[in-house]
């Protein structure tokens, strides 16, 4: 069983398409009681916080091997998209689930950060199931004002 919303079609404009149509939109399905997002990637829980001198994002990864695990910076956009895998150990294997909610395949965040970072100095440490990323901030130095005569 799927649940179905209908949402405006739109043209490439923000307005409703001139020919007014409505598109079916799948959101969840359920399977045996365990409601399941259609699409098989999933997004791990992130915490995004920032100190006088650092931006951290920590991830709850547990069950993913760390090696796997992409990190892509874009300071300049101050964006940073981790991505990466969970294996299912028993996969292939004959098994009937009476739960399933440790979700498995492909994942991917983008995070935007809250301020200006230092990338060439960024680093991330995995322990007890939490990727940590950390991001020195770029330290403005504020110009002191200066003063011009005006001829």
């Amino acid at each position: 069983m799927s649940f179905t919303f209908l949402m405006p079609r739109l043209s490439r404009g923000t307005s409703q398409d001139a020919r007014g149509g409505w598109r079916a939109v799948s959101v969840f399905s359920v399977q045996k009681s365990v409601l399941r997002p259609p699409d098989p990637s999933f997004a791990p829980p992130v915490d995004v916080y920032e100190t006088d001198s650092e931006v951290l994002v920590r991830m709850e990864i547990a069950g993913i091997d760390p090696s796997g695990v992409n990190i892509a910076i874009m300071s300049r956009e101050r964006l940073v998209t981790i991505s990466g895998q969970r294996s299912d150990p028993a996969a292939g294997q004959p098994r009937k689930y009476q739960s399933m909610e440790i979700e498995c395949g492909p994942f991917s965040r983008q995070i935007r950060l809250p301020a200006e970072i230092d990338e060439a100095k960024a680093s991330a440490h995995y322990s007890d199931g939490f990727l940590v990323v950390t991001f020195p901030k770029v330290q403005s130095h504020a110009n002191p004002s200066h003063s011009m005569p005006i001829e």
